[in-house]
């Protein structure tokens, strides 16, 4: 506890380390273990780590699995990797047991869901708001820290969407929740950034020596090392994109099952070359690879709506600036660009092509566009 409160000054730090960029939010989902945990108890579809990636925005929300190293050597690395191999695909990030990234993201979180494990307890007494997808009572010892916390902090329901449960919990937990939390969270240590120097001076005196005279103190979680790069794919992974007013919002379409209240009217946005044909058969869009030297944009918009036989615009990027798309049809070719001539995080081409693809049917040739909550929109103009 006292090495993540001395690492609360750097949270800005850890965020970066961790990849989160301007505007997103960092949800951490924390698992004990056995079958009471967040991911035992739903073994069979991990519906909590599954709802989180796929009904809250890419774009806004990066999600981070902690796994008790128990897990970990019980099932073994890959087995692990194999259960969530779907969401490393749809942007999970899975820190190794041996590291402390999972320190460093409980100190950068926005928000987790956690179990009886101690992680709950360390991120509720870091003043991080909270839900419960899992708890073992019977795990618990009465009157604990624990099962104090598991007394206040909210469940995960399945009949409410988990962006709006998220909302709710960060509400409730400023008022007088916070306060009731924050008594639960001061029970985990007495004497906050003072044990390293009371473990020293007991152990020194157990040993009969005389204790140093530097202080010893408490350092703060190290920065993440760049994380591995194992579920990263030479192409993006397919999303629903859904454009509603001025704001679009793009999900994991591996995750997606029946479409939900999120996605009242989503297109399907995929890569070039997509090998699995669920997504290269069904997309709308497909985001192509600048032409091949020598390669006329005929037979580049040919090459494209060939091997993708359900794709109905292909969008090939214009440097930084934006896009070209052409339509299945041959009727329509279109340019679009962000203003000012550059695509600053978060509007890149893909974002272009799903807005793009959305007025087809609509005359607009101008569009304020926004992705991110807390990032100004951007203006995308369309050419025809």
């Amino acid at each position: 506890m006292d090495q993540l409160l001395a690492g609360a000054p750097f949270r800005d730090q850890y965020r970066a380390a961790l990849g989160l960029r301007p505007g997103q939010k960092l949800l951490v989902l924390t698992s004990t273990w056995k079958n009471r945990s967040l991911l035992g108890a739903h073994r069979a579809d991990l519906e909590t780590v599954r709802r989180s990636l796929a009904e809250l925005p890419a774009d806004e929300y990066r999600v981070l699995c902690a796994v008790h190293p128990n897990a970990w050597y019980a099932h073994g690395g890959h087995q692990i990797r194999e259960w969530l191999a779907p969401f490393l695909r749809s942007g999970l990030v899975l820190p190794s047991p041996e590291t402390d990234v999972w320190k460093a993201a409980l100190v950068a979180a926005d928000a987790f869901i956690g179990d009886h494990g101690s992680l709950s307890l360390y991120a509720a007494a870091l003043g991080v708001p909270g839900l419960l997808g899992a708890f073992g009572e019977d795990a618990v010892a009465e009157g604990s820290p624990m099962d104090l916390l598991g007394g206040e902090l909210p469940r995960v329901t399945r009949h409410e969407p988990l962006g709006d449960q998220l909302q709710r919990a960060v509400a409730a937990q400023t008022g007088p929740l916070r306060e009731r939390i924050a008594e639960i969270g001061a029970l985990v240590t007495s004497r906050p950034l003072r044990a390293a120097g009371l473990l020293r001076s007991l152990y020194y005196a157990r040993m009969e020596l005389d204790e140093p005279q530097h202080p010893a103190v408490t350092r703060p979680v190290a920065l993440p090392l760049p994380l591995p790069a194992e579920h990263r794919q030479p192409a993006a992974a397919p999303v629903y994109a859904d454009l509603r007013g001025d704001r679009l919002r793009r999900y994991p379409a591996e995750l997606q099952g029946q479409v939900a209240d999120h996605l009242p009217d989503p297109h399907l946005v995929a890569s070039y070359g997509e090998p699995d044909p669920r997504w290269a058969h069904a997309a709308d869009v497909v985001l192509a690879q600048p032409r091949d030297p020598g390669e006329s944009w005929e037979d580049a918009v040919r090459r494209v709506f060939r091997d993708h036989p359900g794709c109905l615009l292909a969008v090939f990027p214009q440097g930084t600036t934006g896009c070209v798309a052409f339509t299945r049809d041959g009727q329509h070719r279109l340019t679009a660009q962000w203003q000012d001539g550059t695509a600053p995080w978060p509007y890149d081409t893909a974002v272009a092509a799903s807005a793009v693809y959305s007025t087809l049917t609509s005359c607009a040739t101008s569009l304020h566009i926004s992705v991110v909550d807390g990032i100004p929109p951007a203006v995308l103009t369309i050419s025809r």
